[in-house]
């Protein structure tokens, strides 16, 4: 698990399970998530799993015999939303624990967690990359890419001659397949030289938030350098 985790979720709306997660996954005790609790997380997602299908059925019932506005049926129906809530978050959880413990390269930092929706499903394919107050791309620092999982983890490892760098305070992008931006923080966090971050991102939504520059196609405004160590497939 990261040593450092910063969960960050774009979104406003108290009802959906992104905002559910947010105040669960911002209680202290999320950092000390490890496998040992990923496995006991995955047990409990399988009852709750049961629990909903259980439900389920029992509101298809209800529903032919009394109608979608009877009041049992209303209520029923608003446990399972909640369940379902519940279990999104238990997934998103279970996956930080499951996160492995990233090598730092000495003097640099290491930036990993993963981005969805906000359903809580991973996105694939996305860039993440760091920018600075006017938003221009610091390529000194790379970029990545989202997995199948919407992992991602951004490597940074200066050269071994330089001197010890100072802290790197900046925005986090993601942009779309094709160069748009998605998301973009709206203040700035800070990456210490032999740290490990993990942010997990839940977008609210993926509605571009503007175009890319003229005659920018796909990633092409991100071909100016890529981080040694990679990041992302």
């Amino acid at each position: 698990m990261a040593e450092n985790i910063d969960v960050n979720i774009n979104s406003t709306d108290g009802k959906n399970s992104a905002a559910t997660a947010k105040i669960v996954m911002n209680d202290a005790w999320a950092a000390n998530l490890d496998a040992q609790t990923s496995q006991q997380l995955t047990n409990l997602t399988y009852i709750r799993q049961s629990r909903i299908n259980q439900q389920q059925r029992e509101l298809t019932t209800l529903t032919a015999q009394f109608g979608s506005t009877d009041s049992a049926v209303v209520a029923l129906s608003d446990s399972i939303k909640v369940q379902q809530s519940l279990t999104s978050v238990l997934g998103v959880t279970r996956a930080i624990a499951a996160t492995a413990v990233p090598t730092v390269p000495a003097n640099g930092w290491v930036l990993q967690g993963h981005i969805r929706d906000n359903t809580s499903q991973p996105i694939a394919k996305l860039t993440v990359c760091l920018v600075d107050e006017q938003k221009n791309f610091l390529s000194t620092y790379g970029y990545a890419y989202t997995d199948a999982n919407g992992y991602y983890a951004l490597t940074y490892t200066p050269d071994a001659s330089a001197p010890a760098p100072a802290p790197l305070s900046a925005y986090l992008e993601v942009l779309n397949s094709s160069g748009q931006a998605i998301y973009i923080d709206t203040t700035t966090f800070t990456l210490n030289p032999d740290a490990s971050v993990f942010r997990d991102l839940l977008l609210a939504s993926q509605t571009p938030l503007g175009n890319p520059p003229p005659g920018a196609t796909g990633n092409v405004i991100f071909k100016a350098k890529k981080t040694s160590s990679g990041g992302g497939s």
